[in-house]
């Protein structure tokens, strides 16, 4: 019996100390090839295959909003071997648009870092007599109710932000929602919308071109794309921030060591001088920190998100 035991616990040992990949990784993207999503997936795993000397191999996983890819990661063996990257949609937002996942995001999930943020733009068409926040403000105040904004989606983060832009300005819109980002443009260059909340990479085309207008930047900082527009803090409406995010995650119950040694790797990428230029070309600010900073982000953005969610009424389509 004291033989056996050796044995095992030997072996426990070996299998501790075994260095983490000695196989290669799936890299699940819950979205289709060629979206912002599989670009920044495969930036990663491109990198992380040079980094640890694994193949790190991608895996898309589309449908259901996300949710058939999330699946595949929770009924995953817990080892390190199956990451995904979610988004604030798929952690923060649908566990309180969809009543029955089939997985629980705080229980089945664990974070390993925080990979980008994509900070939104309010735009508008020219013909919104507002060139500011302050005057949009105004003139929405002046005429509560007969302004409008379009979003990508329900449930959408560009729906979001237009719900959280009226609850924290206190204004009334009406949401016009689109199935997909080119429609909703297409829609505000054309004058059918007169709002709508998208990132700087989509707008800045027709902003140059003088087709739609930008009033306020949702993040702490300008961006270097369209340095001339304030931030909503700058405007007058402190605090204001929306944005999208992206974080690499894995099943829960992987080993502390496994997820250290991925949070290192993904923080020394996300500092690589080549991999911040192509992020900028995406208008994707990395992150990084710790694997804690990232846990304390995700309880912090469900908190805020749901509230919207549940403020607004919002349903699923």
């Amino acid at each position: 019996m004291a033989l056996f035991f050796a044995a095992t616990l030997a072996t426990s040992a070996r299998a501790q100390a075994e260095p983490y990949p000695t196989r290669p990784v799936r890299f699940i993207v819950p979205s289709t090839p060629a979206g912002p999503t599989d670009i920044l997936v495969r930036l990663l795993a491109e990198n992380l295959t040079k980094s640890l000397r694994q193949q790190f191999i991608v895996d898309n996983r589309p449908g259901a909003a996300g949710r058939i890819g999330l699946d595949t990661v929770a009924k995953a063996a817990p080892d390190g071997y199956t990451l995904f990257l979610g988004s604030q949609g798929n952690l923060t937002v649908s566990p309180f648009l969809y009543r029955k996942l089939p997985y629980d995001t705080e229980r089945d999930f664990a974070p390993i870092v925080l990979a980008t943020r994509v900070r939104y733009l309010l735009l508008a068409h020219p013909a919104v007599p507002a060139n500011n926040l302050k005057d949009l403000l105004a003139q929405m105040r002046a005429k509560p109710g007969q302004m409008n904004y379009a979003s990508i989606g329900v449930g959408s983060s560009s729906h979001l932000a237009g719900e959280l832009f009226k609850k924290a300005a206190n204004v009334s819109l009406l949401h016009v929602p689109y199935k997909g980002a080119a429609p909703a443009l297409t829609d505000l260059v054309g004058g059918q919308v007169q709002l709508l909340f998208a990132s700087p990479l989509a707008a800045s085309p027709y902003i140059n071109g003088g087709r739609i207008k930008a009033i306020a930047i949702a993040a702490p900082t300008r961006t270097p794309l369209l340095p001339d527009v304030a931030t909503f803090d700058e405007s007058g409406l402190p605090g204001f921030e929306a944005s999208t995010w992206f974080g690499v995650m894995t099943r829960s119950g992987v080993p502390k060591a496994v997820i250290a040694t991925l949070n290192e790797s993904i923080n020394r990428i996300l500092r690589m001088e080549d991999v911040r230029t192509r992020l900028a070309a995406l208008d994707a600010e990395p992150a990084g920190g710790t694997s804690k900073a990232f846990a304390d982000f995700l309880i912090s953005e469900r908190v805020k998100w749901g509230a919207v969610v549940k403020d607004a009424g919002i349903k699923p389509e």
